[in-house]
């Protein structure tokens, strides 16, 4: 199980037995909206309810359940030698 922040894409990347998806942003600027790739450059503040979300699946085990996550994930095998 991985939830990495990616800092510059200001999203989050699910990654959870060989599947991966990106997960909205938990960060939103004044108006609500994300500022996808720092294009903007607007200030952003953590948005407390989706991070609070993203918590309640990783701990809840529910990242294989949560429709938004199913639909946009994308199963990846991987080899390790």
């Amino acid at each position: 199980i991985g939830v990495f922040l990616l800092v510059r894409q200001t999203s989050v990347l699910l990654i959870r037995h060989g599947r991966h998806a990106l997960y909205p942003s938990p960060y939103l600027d004044a108006h609500g909206e994300e500022d996808a790739n720092l294009r903007r450059g607007k200030q952003l503040h953590l948005h407390q309810e989706r991070y609070d979300h993203l918590g309640q699946l990783f701990v809840s085990h529910s990242l294989d359940h949560d429709p938004r996550i199913l639909d946009s994930s994308t199963r990846q095998e991987t080899n390790l030698l």
